[in-house]
């Protein structure tokens, strides 16, 4: 039977920084740290007046703006405001930068190798594209206790129909549990084309909440995360308030099994252009 002990919990807070050319580095999950094989996540700060510059060669590569800064986001010949939850998706051969202001730019930086083609389904692989909370689309599912918003995920659909990730290298995004919100009690596993499954992760940034595998609860702090190995059930809740916290999958190939009753279903809705707008329903496929 699974239990905490099979997870893997890090608070970013307190774990070893290094330096690196531009600022400070935390490799927060790794393959040799967490068992995490198709996921590397550092957490980096970049100094004030310093810039990091990023070259994917091979990999994908996801940057997100943790915490809002003057700074500024530069990729593809164009020039974007460090906001928070401001990003970029790059590709393998693509490149960014990431120039802090006067105060230290916080990223969560995310790597992921190239996946097979079984995994990509079809889908062109590229290009990449930076993204920010205005040209994402918020959903909600059915219950109203939770608020997601994808900023890697290859079947949500932008407002023209377009396709928002055109690759199944990652899933990503930003969650939002209101007071009380809380996932499904539920396990991940492997596919065919990705056997070994995907690795997971949550990292919060703000709120505590409560990690549950089997019958064993650990609370966590803002800044934490945690790994989930693939088949290790698990659910996370809102504890105290809201919780605000990004979650990973990587590659996006892998089978869910909901382990617990849900009344209101699993539904997701896309959030109403307008209120006289008829709620469409985010298909998953």
């Amino acid at each position: 039977m699974a239990g905490i002990p099979d997870i893997t919990i890090v608070d970013s807070n307190t774990c070893e920084s290094k330096p690196f050319e531009s600022g400070t580095l935390k490799i927060l999950c790794s393959p040799d740290s967490c068992g995490s094989g198709n996921l590397t996540v550092y957490r980096r700060n970049v100094a004030p007046g310093k810039h990091f510059a990023l070259e994917a060669d091979g990999d994908y590569h996801l940057v997100y703006v943790i915490a809002p800064n003057k700074g500024v986001v530069r990729f593809k010949g164009s020039a974007h405001e460090a906001e928070e939850g401001a990003g970029v998706l790059l590709v393998p051969g693509e490149s960014a930068r990431f120039e802090a202001s006067e105060s230290t730019l916080d990223l969560l930086h995310l790597v992921t190798p190239k996946p097979p083609a079984a995994v990509d389904d079809g889908l062109p692989g590229g290009p990449g594209y930076f993204f920010n909370r205005k040209t994402l689309r918020a959903l909600t599912d059915a219950s109203g206790g939770r608020v997601r918003r994808f900023c890697a995920e290859s079947s949500v659909r932008l407002r023209d129909g377009s396709r928002l990730t055109p690759t199944n290298a990652i899933q990503a995004g930003e969650m939002h549990y209101n007071e009380g919100g809380a996932s499904p009690y539920h396990v991940h596993r492997g596919t065919e084309a990705n056997p070994k499954g995907a690795a997971h992760c949550y990292m919060t940034f703000k709120g505590r909440g409560v990690v549950e595998v089997e019958n064993e609860l650990r609370e966590i702090e803002p800044g934490t995360l945690v790994y989930f190995p693939p088949g290790v059930p698990h659910r996370l809740r809102s504890h105290g308030g809201p919780l605000d916290y990004f979650e990973i999958q990587a590659w996006r190939s892998f089978k869910t099994t909901i382990l617990s009753e849900e009344p209101l279903g699993l539904k997701w809705f896309y959030e109403r252009e307008s209120p006289e707008q008829d709620l469409m329903e985010w298909n998953q496929s």
